[in-house]
């Protein structure tokens, strides 16, 4: 009769919000990510109060709104953008609280985390003080947090809601992986994984390399989520020549796209990266930017040609490094360079604005996009001298269809508009342009480091509030590939979630009607 009882009246089933569940499954990871620099201070002897009291209520919180909350029955792809956009202000919100307590006022507390989970690196703190160091592992672990959102987010969370196919295609387009066939869910997990490996890889190179432990943790976090933040005031140029080689290594793999990394540690494809257009086009781009840059150093270092063969190398690298860390959107330097000549000053500006792959933790433009508007302009004016001439955009010999093309474009074109009203807004607020293009630059594109006044070393800490809330907006629109950042402000996005709203009333009414009648 028990039994009979149990079946007849089951136990109600757990209340159903897709937003509740995943917010939950947000707060317990930061939960679990502000332990880490909890246990760090206890193991220092540093005061965890910055961390430990924020630990409970997120675990707590966040385990029960993800085990009473299911799955919603109607979830429509508006309400996944809007809960991206809810999870990306949780995680600025609660990043924040640490240095609130650290004692930043609430401007700069939140301008650090949205920084850090951004991947962009900029700061507003003095790290020339006595910054204890779990308060920097923080740091260094929301930007290694921030590099691995955007995978779960553009590979996981919009798939899931049933609106991240064409955003995943969008954004491999160019890249080789046309002929990808995995689930788009078992991609974002093998894309995990990479990142936790290439994070240990990183690590270890740089304990070999005689790197301490507390260095070699906060650079591997922030090298291969090129996010650039370093424990240092001077980031690398205390470093050695082997830490600096390495550095710029793992920042050209955070830099590439993690489909490439996927296919040579899973499926043992050695040939891809040589086999990838994007990655030789890229490749080509960044030897000859450094090349170029290392020649115009020459050609204005009084005396250079008395140089020897290890001052020439020592000059390469400073170039290379450069290079390959604005390019990659890492943001970490060994040199001043802004004591370039103004052609090499240039150079790095469209260096850092063309970014480098689709797929990968960088900001930009990205290449492959670049690649994409290259064909689609060739193909036009051959259309222009052979009408009759039928063409389609093709990378590594895979067409790309016209929304893919139509979406480079357009991101093309926002990024630069999104640069320029930047740039204007701070000119407004009393920089001058170069300080004003510099700093709008560093933040749409998460590379964290400007140029003139506010370049290598230079904190923000003296910009005014205004200035630094327009940067923190530059950064998210930026980390969300500008697009989908702007459709949180569209009156047509706003509209389509009253109607979700209405409808999932209108449902709920209606059942309450029917069981009722019955």
């Amino acid at each position: 009769m028990g039994l009979n009882a149990k079946i007849k009246n089951p136990v109600r089933p757990r209340w159903r919000s897709t937003t509740a569940k995943m917010l939950g499954f947000v707060m317990f990871a930061l939960g679990l990510a502000l332990a880490i620099p909890t246990v760090c201070a206890l193991l220092l002897g540093e005061d965890s109060m910055y961390f430990a009291p924020l630990v409970p209520p997120l675990l707590i919180i966040g385990t029960v709104c993800y085990l009473l909350f299911g799955a919603s029955t109607s979830f429509r792809a508006v309400n996944g953008l809007l809960l991206v956009g809810i999870a990306w202000l949780l995680v600025f919100i609660v990043g924040s609280l640490p240095f609130l307590l650290y004692g930043l006022p609430v401007v700069d507390a939140v301008f650090e985390s949205v920084s850090g989970f951004t991947t962009t690196g900029s700061t507003v703190m003095n790290l020339t003080g006595d910054v204890q160091y779990s308060m920097l592992l923080w740091r260094a672990l929301s930007q290694w947090i921030g590099g691995l959102m955007v995978i779960l987010i553009f590979m996981y969370m919009l798939p899931s809601f049933g609106i991240g196919r064409n955003l995943f295609i969008n954004e491999l387009s160019g890249s080789g992986s046309a002929t990808y066939t995995m689930k788009i869910t078992n991609a974002a997990r093998s894309f995990i994984i990479v990142y936790f490996l290439l994070t240990l890889m990183n690590f270890a190179v740089l304990i070999v390399l005689g790197s301490p432990v507390e260095n070699a943790t906060t650079l591997a976090l922030t090298t291969i989520s090129t996010g650039g933040a370093s424990s240092m005031n001077d980031s690398m140029v205390h470093e050695s020549s082997a830490i600096q080689l390495a550095t710029m290594a793992f920042m050209l793999m955070g830099g590439l796209n993690f489909y490439l990394h996927f296919t040579t540690i899973f499926k043992h494809t050695f040939g891809a990266y040589k086999n990838n257009s994007e990655f030789r086009l890229l490749f080509i781009w960044l030897v000859s930017a450094s090349v170029i840059i290392y020649l115009l150093l020459l050609t204005s270092i009084p005396g250079a040609m008395a140089f020897d063969l290890h001052d020439h190398l020592k000059l390469l690298k400073e170039a290379a490094f450069t290079t390959v860390s604005m390019g990659t959107t890492a943001g970490f330097y060994c040199v001043d360079y802004c004591q370039f000549p103004p052609q090499c000053m240039f150079l790095l500006f469209l260096v850092t604005f063309f970014g480098a792959s689709a797929g990968s933790t960088s900001g930009g433009v990205k290449f492959s996009r670049l690649i994409v508007i290259f064909q689609f302009v060739k193909n036009s004016v051959n259309r222009a001298l052979s009408p009759n001439e039928v063409s389609t955009v093709k990378i590594d010999g895979q067409p790309i269809d016209a929304t893919s093309v139509h979406s480079a474009i357009v991101i093309f074109i926002m990024y630069t508009v999104t640069l320029l009203v930047g740039a204007t807004l701070i000119m407004m607020f009393g920089e001058n342009f170069v300080e004003a293009i510099g700093l709008s630059l560093s933040a749409v594109t998460n590379v964290g480091l400007g140029f003139g006044e506010y370049g290598p070393g230079d904190s923000l800490i003296y910009l005014s509030s205004p200035i630094k809330i327009v940067l923190m907006i530059l950064m998210w629109l930026g980390r969300l590939e500008i697009i989908i950042a702007l459709t949180f402000i569209s009156p047509q996005f706003w509209r389509e979630i009253w109607f979700s709203h209405r409808a999932r009333k209108r449902s709920k009414l209606a059942k309450k009607l029917r069981v009722r009648s019955l």
